[in-house]
Formats: C-alpha cells, structure tokens, sequence
C-alpha cells in the first residue's frame, strides 16, 4: 500500500510539471502572454489543482492531501515554537537586566518604615518617570511579586501602593480588571501586593458566575473599600470553605490592622455564619487581630453547640496563654466529647500554671478512652516536677497493664528529647 501512496506521489509530481507546461502553451498566443486577472486567477489555480490530480482514485488524492496538510501543518507549528522560544529568551534576558538594576532599590524602599513620596522613589530609583514607563509594566509587576515573597514576613509594606503607582503598576491592573484580562491572576495580585485600587472596578466581579474569581474579588473588596469593608464577608464565609481563604483572609486582616482600618466583630461575625468551619476560623482569628474584649469573652464559647468551634475556642487560650480561663476550662472537661477532651488537657499542659496535677490524674482515672488516657499521662509527665514526682508514683502503684501504658509514654518522652538532639 505504501509503494502504491509513493508511486502515486511521483506520478502526481510528473503530471504536475505536464500540466503547467501545457497551461503555460495555452495561456500564450502570438499576441504575447495571457495576464489572468480577478475570479480567473482563482479558476487558474483550481485547474491547476484538478490536473495534479486527474485520473487518481480519491483515495490517493485523500491521502496526498493529508499527507501535504500535516507537513505544513507542522512547518507552522515549528516556526510558532520558535517564535515563542525568542520571545521569552527576550523577555527573561530583559528581566535579568532589570532586575539586575532595580532589585535592591526595591528592597531598600519596600523596608523603609517611613512612607515616602513620589518624588523621594524616583530619586531613590535614579531615573525619571518617562524612562520609568519606557519598560513594560509586566517586568515590574513580576519583581514586585518577588520582592513581596521575600519579605512575607513583614504584615504591611507601606510604600508597596506609593512604589506600584510610580512603575505603572497600578495602571495596569486597573486597565486588566476593566478590560476582563486575565482576572483572577490580577485579582491574585492585588491582594498578595497589598495594593488596592477603586471599589468600582470590582463589581463586575463580586458576583462572578467563577468562584475563584468571585472569592478574590469579595477579599479585594475588603482592602479597596473605605465605607463598608466587609459588605459580602459574611456571604463569602458561609460558602464552601477553600484552603486558600483562611490563609489570605488572616493576611488581610493583618494589614487592615497594620493600617488602622476597621476590624471585624469576630465572636459577632461567628454567630451569625452558618458554616461550622468558617465559624471555627473567626474564633480562632481572635488570637491574632481580636479586640481585648473578644479576648475575654472566647471562653463563653468552651460548650457551644458546634463541637469545631469548641475547639477552636480552646486553641484560642492556648495561643493567648491565658491562664484566666483556666479554671471554665476545666469546669467544661467533664461536658466535652473525648477528642475535645484531648484537646483541653493538652490546652492546660501549654498553659503549665502548676495547678492542674490532681487533675491529670483525675482525668486519666475517670477516662474510658486509651487514647484520653494516654493524653492525660503525658500531660502529666510533662507538667513540671510536680507533674513528674505523681507520674513515677503512679507507676509504683500501678498493675501490670497500667504500668505497661505508662512505660511506652516514658518511652515516648526518651525517643522525642533524643530526636530533637
């Protein structure tokens, strides 16, 4: 089949060049050379067509067909391929250059403590704001994001807004949202940037058929807007909880703070959502950027009917170390299911007022979980000198099976001090 497709290809080559010359006679006269011009050109090269391939079956003509299609086919492809690998060369060449440039000035403005003008970074950055705009505004959003990244540990940068808007920055992300170009990277931006831009320009996205890009925009929504902040946080937060929203949200709160912005009700804010998750996220944001007051009142939620959000309150004091909730902590023990008991015991360990030895033992004692009582032994082990003397004097007085429990957290205690050496 194959040296039939090979004959017929040469014999297609042949009749080829016996066409053209005979089209070549016909469209010469004594008079000189025919000149086609319009719809005969395009007759011309049909006839022309059909004379490659007079006289073939079609399924010779099907298969030199394919055949042609796929070699341009893939002349194209390889020029656009090549294409491409030029122009990024280009870019990441002109990257380097840049960078390379404006790297350490980046840093030096983005870690001032003060807020600089617009005058004071043109002067830091030594060039004017025309050779400033030359650039394309997509270099200087990338080095941005990397000097961000950098310096992930500092909450608030309060010359990045100051810094995006004299490269350009600014303007491009404005132009991106209007434009509906690649949104949810510009929305991503935004936010890891810590750069806000008019509330206008995000209500096309607010209630975006795209839940990505409906979640970023609602969290831009909260550093952009100067009246109300948190309009759609309570909608957002009784969606389906993402991994990446708790993260950006104890990031923006974070700046809000930084930026002496209104702050959320948290314990409020807790009440009023429906999804237990979220609700166990607003406790336990308390910790981190909750008023005094909220502080005070998160024990309130030690026997709430959402078991998460028990848990999260008992993370809370953990945090705090505040030991003033110690004593309610104890009184809901004996009301918590086993895995938040767990939790409590382990909560009173961090907490290591010294008050709570008789209650380790207690809890080991009254415990009809393995689990709980092993929770209880190690908290006690690890409850000081105190905490120890009752240890080895329960392991004096145990039976057996006790005394083979408390050995393996002997054990247990031995093997993590000789791994963290």
């Amino acid at each position: 089949m194959i040296q039939i497709i090979i004959q017929a290809i040469q014999n297609a080559v042949v009749t080829q060049r016996l066409s053209m010359e005979t089209l070549l006679q016909a469209a010469t006269t004594d008079f000189g050379t025919v000149e086609y011009k319009g719809w005969a050109v395009i007759m011309y090269y049909i006839n022309l067509i059909q004379n490659y391939f007079q006289g073939y079956p079609w399924q010779i003509v099907t298969s030199y067909t394919i055949a042609m299609d796929s070699i341009i086919a893939l002349i194209v492809l390889f020029l656009m391929f090549l294409f491409r690998v030029w122009r990024q060369q280009r870019r990441d060449k002109k990257e380097k250059e840049l960078y390379k440039y404006y790297a350490d000035k980046f840093h030096i403005i983005l870690g001032a403590a003060e807020e600089l003008t617009h005058e004071q970074i043109l002067e830091i950055l030594d060039k004017t704001e025309d050779e400033i705009r030359s650039q394309d505004t997509y270099y200087y959003a990338n080095m941005l994001e990397e000097a961000r990244m950098s310096m992930y540990e500092i909450v608030c940068l309060p010359n990045m807004q100051v810094l995006a808007a004299t490269l350009g920055v600014c303007d491009r992300f404005a132009y991106q949202l209007l434009k509906h170009k690649d949104v949810f990277r510009t929305l991503q931006m935004l936010l890891m940037l810590q750069i806000t831009v008019n509330e206008g320009l995000l209500a096309n996205y607010v209630n975006h058929t795209n839940r990505e890009i409906r979640m970023m925009a609602r969290l831009n929504y909260i550093t952009c807007s100067r009246n109300i902040p948190y309009r759609y946080l309570l909608t957002e937060l009784n969606e389906e909880q993402s991994l990446y929203r708790p993260m950006i949200l104890n990031y923006v709160f974070g700046w809000m703070m930084f930026q002496e912005r209104l702050m959320p009700n948290f314990l409020n804010l807790a009440d009023r959502v429906t999804n237990e998750d979220s609700a166990a996220y607003l406790i336990k944001e308390v910790a981190y950027w909750g008023k005094d007051n909220e502080k005070e009142e998160v024990k309130n939620y030690f026997l709430d009917s959402r078991l998460k959000v028990r848990s999260a309150a008992i993370e809370v004091v953990a945090i705090l170390g505040d030991t003033n909730a110690e004593d309610k902590l104890v009184e809901s023990y004996f009301q918590q299911p086993e895995h938040i008991r767990q939790e409590v015991l382990r909560t009173l360990l961090a907490l290591n007022s010294g008050k709570r030895t008789e209650f380790f033992k207690e809890a080991y004692e009254l415990s009809s979980s393995r689990e709980t009582h092993y929770v209880a032994l190690l908290c006690l082990y690890k409850y000081g000198n105190s905490g120890r003397r009752l240890f080895e004097i329960m392991r004096n007085e145990a039976d057996d099976e006790t005394r083979m429990l408390i050995d393996q957290v002997d054990s247990m205690v031995l093997l993590e001090q000789l791994q963290v050496l």
